[in-house]
């Protein structure tokens, strides 16, 4: 068998190390804030959006497929988090749209739980320098593969 290479490694490592931190992640927020990273990031992106977006944007933001991002919204329609809304002249188009009470849930817990998990299973773990690398390389490999687009970046400090 051949050594892996310096590049093969760093791949490695990133992509094992991500895994980790978002299992980490994962399991905190469902013991604390009672929900998933993923309907943390759905609820945030349509509180983010002005509490409302077609179904397809959610999912391009999410980065996860049509059809799982049809799962995860009905699973937040029966927490009441989420409604379903389609126009009368357009059956095709469907908009996922913010409750109150998902407002609720993302500002006063999701989103609070979200940071305080990030600091600690991730940049608790890392420097500054450490950290401005990360920002640095993601951005050049989305940038390399035309996934960058600000607003998928953006947080409620930028806006």
């Amino acid at each position: 068998m051949t050594e892996p290479t310096d590049a093969l490694l760093a791949w490695l490592y990133a992509h094992q190390g991500v895994e980790a931190s978002q299992a980490a992640m994962s399991e905190r927020m469902e013991a604390v804030a009672g929900c998933s990273l993923l309907e943390h990031s759905a609820l945030y992106r349509l509180k983010m959006n002005g509490g409302r977006l077609r179904m397809l944007d959610l999912s391009d933001l999410l980065a996860v497929s049509p059809s799982g991002v049809t799962r995860l919204v009905e699973r937040l329609v029966k927490r009441g988090w989420v409604a379903r809304e389609q126009p009368p002249g357009n059956r095709r188009l469907v908009h996922a749209v913010l409750t109150e009470e998902g407002r609720r849930m993302v500002e006063n817990t999701t989103a609070a739980v979200y940071r305080d998990t990030v600091a600690a299973t991730f940049s608790d773990h890392l420097n500054d320098r450490d950290i401005a690398d990360l920002k640095r390389i993601g951005r050049k490999l989305l940038e390399a593969h035309n996934r960058w687009d600000a607003q998928r970046f953006a947080t409620e400090e930028q806006s």
